[in-house]
């Protein structure tokens, strides 16, 4: 279980999900649920934000450097928004980057958690 102490899972993570969307949009499959949409950006977000957050808890990191981290994986969370504008089918959402957001903030506050109760 050492790989998953590792930076690894997190990077394989966030591969997959500019793999996924960089796929153009016939190529997805649609659930035409209301709000199903953001629930996946919550949800895929929030793995990424607590694997990130499960590799920190390893580290002896002051709580800033944690919250830069963070901060840059909102830029990367942005920047695969934004590149989306060069996937056919595909555009940038404003929605899509506030739920990529949450997930993140979601995993993040797990980590405060966890971090406080050691």
């Amino acid at each position: 279980m050492k790989f998953l102490r590792t930076i690894y899972p997190t990077l394989i993570w966030f591969c997959l999900i500019w793999i996924l969307s960089s796929l153009p949009s016939q190529h997805i499959p649609s659930v035409n649920i209301t709000c199903f949409d953001k629930l996946e950006h919550i949800g895929v977000y929030a793995v990424l934000s607590c694997l990130l957050g499960y590799w920190l808890s390893f580290k002896d990191w002051k709580l800033t450097i944690v919250i830069l981290i963070y901060l840059v994986l909102l830029l990367l969370a942005g920047l695969d928004e934004y590149h989306q504008t060069y996937i056919p089918g595909r555009e940038v959402s404003l929605y899509d980057f506030m739920a990529n957001s949450a997930g993140i903030i979601i995993g993040f506050l797990f980590f405060l958690h966890q971090y406080d109760r050691s």
